[in-house]
């Protein structure tokens, strides 16, 4: 069954995006559904990334509308931009970590910045939330004391600290082995399970896309050519979705 309006987080209409002369977005459609965890898929310099930043008004788009649980980011002050992020959590591609800060108080640092609670709630917030990641004794070690796989642990129980209602997650498989690449992918699905949250994951992996997706967007040359579920997306004829599961040089997308 086709993705409708019914139950949707974010709808993303007719966006249009150039960075200078270059033209990234040519009327993207796309919906992601409340729950679940939405891959959007796509060859790399789609712009993937820029849709992320344009969910959660970063960026803005240069005709369109980006609509966040019905409300209309095109347009939105300041002020109440900076509410709608709150909303999201992101954990980047490399984790982005500070280095000068340990664990601890790299997890801490949005929930000083952003509540007041006493030093002993964020302390029981952050070993909750690094109990929920499957890290144990890490909060006194530096970021360059981790592995990669627990640096992008680190990386999201910060971005879940303030419990948000969507994690955005860049390209989380980039770079990995294939054994830590499993355990990004059970750790967003279990993060997906246990918070019952909303997951949004930027990809060009097709082996991660179809072990976590419940729903997939597809974006090549400025559009959105299937947004779906995971069942649309593996049964489709469409040839772009086709070439790109297959990873043949035959078919519409260009192969340079």
């Amino acid at each position: 069954m086709p993705i409708t309006d019914k139950d949707i987080l974010i709808k993303m209409e007719d966006i249009y995006k150039s960075f200078g002369e270059q033209e990234v977005h040519k009327g993207i459609n796309l919906l992601v559904p409340k729950g679940g965890i939405s891959v959007i898929l796509g060859p790399s310099g789609t712009g993937k990334s820029v849709l992320l930043k344009q969910m959660m008004g970063l960026i803005l788009p240069d005709k369109g509308d980006v609509i966040v649980e019905n409300e209309s980011l095109v347009g939105m002050s300041r002020k109440k931009l900076i509410q709608i992020r709150k909303k999201f959590g992101m954990l980047f591609q490399n984790a982005a970590l500070f280095d000068s800060m340990n664990v601890f108080d790299n997890i801490a640092f949005p929930l000083r910045e952003h509540t007041k609670y006493k030093e002993k709630q964020i302390k029981d917030i952050v070993m909750e939330k690094l109990r929920l990641v499957g890290l144990k004794d890490v909060e006194n070690k530096m970021p360059s004391e981790l592995s990669g796989g627990m640096r992008k642990r680190v990386g999201l129980a910060r971005a879940i600290a303030l419990e948000p209602k969507i994690i955005l997650y860049d390209e989380p498989t980039t770079g990995l082995d294939p054994i830590m690449k499993d355990v990004v992918n059970n750790l967003i699905h279990s993060t997906q399970e246990q918070l019952d949250i909303t997951s949004v994951v930027i990809s060009h992996d097709i082996e991660s896309t179809l072990k976590i997706a419940d729903f997939v967007s597809m974006i090549y040359d400025g559009k959105a050519v299937i947004n779906g579920t995971i069942d649309d997306f593996k049964t489709t004829d469409d040839p772009y979705v086709k070439q790109f599961i297959s990873g043949s040089m035959e078919g519409p997308i260009k192969v340079f």
